[in-house]
């Protein structure tokens, strides 16, 4: 779909969203947010940001970025990509990081199919290395910063930032891991997005039993986890489609057309299936997107864009996971609506 019927479907579209059945409630409005006395740990999702290096702009989603963070005080920050999509990726990359390390939270970055890391650029053209950097640049400049926990991973496994933390509660009792992936960026081959290759899916699960192994002794007892990556498998799709009318759809919508899942559907989910231990997966990419479903037992859900630059997204904001002490997790959507100052906080689901 051409951007400029996007932009003109989604203005009709903000208030049906809104008060469509499967829409978000707002039960926080204008009240101070208190945390569930169940919830172990906290994880504020981020995705979408789309930096354009222009100070005024950027400060809009800085600006709802700093009050979901304020409102909810999450114990990590997790970022599913797209920072920027400007040829100066290094620079937006740079401003990026450096007000997330102000918050002093630790944070967990994937990457994605923008950062610059895939654009074209003609032969005889010159980048200036100060603004603009390839993917293992921003990779050791993750590493060296003093909140983010992102790591590089195996070198003999695709992508880059594939990677895991384990989230435990006061006694030091293992909760639930948190798997980041790289999801890739093009498959040029198939004229589409790229998908998880098979040497990650074998980290998935050679992670996942060495998890196991580490916690509770034996490989076959997984712990719970949650999986977070930029582009979206396919099941989002059928999911969805599946799910409407139904109570597994547990709120959202699917924007006409908005599919970015890969060209090549892949073996993740089915892995996902077979070990039994993601429970849950959040994603971005789709900006328009801002559903969360259940398939097979496993909650597929798209993080709630910060968009403020380039698509007009029906509203921004952010998603809150909340971790139990039994290693169960709800979400709740953070939304801050055109031209209102304040950031909504949505019910438990």
């Amino acid at each position: 779909m051409k951007k400029g019927m996007k932009i003109f479907l989604s203005v009709l579209l903000v208030f049906a969203i809104i008060g469509a059945a499967a829409s978000l409630t707002a039960t926080f409005y204008g009240k101070k947010y208190v945390r569930a006395e169940d919830t172990a740990f906290s994880v504020l999702q981020i995705t979408d940001v789309h930096l354009l290096n222009d100070e005024k702009k950027d400060a809009k989603a800085f600006k709802t970025i700093t009050a979901m963070v304020e409102t909810t005080k999450p114990d990590m920050i997790v970022v599913t990509g797209d920072v920027t999509s400007e040829k100066e990726n290094y620079t937006a990359f740079k401003t990026f990081c450096g007000f997330m390390e102000k918050f002093r939270i630790p944070w967990a970055f994937t990457f994605v199919n923008h950062e610059g890391l895939d654009i074209k650029y003609s032969p005889d053209e010159v980048l200036d290395p100060k603004k603009t950097a390839d993917k293992k640049t921003l990779s050791d400049y993750l590493e060296s910063l003093k909140y983010c926990i992102y790591e590089r991973g195996d070198e003999n496994v695709d992508g880059m930032g594939n990677y895991y933390y384990t989230v435990r509660d006061d006694n030091g009792k293992a909760l639930t891991s948190l798997i980041f992936m790289d999801s890739n960026s093009y498959d040029e081959k198939n004229n589409g997005y790229d998908h998880f290759h098979d040497n990650q899916i074998q980290w998935y699960k050679n992670t996942i039993k060495k998890i196991a192994k580490q916690e509770n002794g034996d490989e076959s007892r997984v712990l719970p986890s949650l999986a977070f990556f930029h582009i979206p498998m396919k099941e989002y799709m059928t999911a969805y489609d599946e799910a409407k009318g139904t109570k597994n759809l547990i709120y959202g919508f699917r924007f006409p057309n908005e599919d970015g899942t890969p060209a090549v559907d892949d073996d993740m989910f089915e892995t996902m299936l077979e070990l039994g231990s993601t429970k849950g997966c959040f994603v971005g990419h789709d900006h328009m997107n801002n559903y969360s479903v259940i398939y097979k037992g496993i909650r597929l859900t798209y993080g709630i864009s910060c968009d403020h630059n380039i698509y007009f997204v029906p509203f921004r904001g952010g998603t809150l996971i909340n971790i139990k002490y039994d290693g169960s997790f709800t979400t709740q959507p953070l939304i801050r609506h055109r031209g209102q100052n304040t950031v909504t906080v949505c019910e438990e689901y």
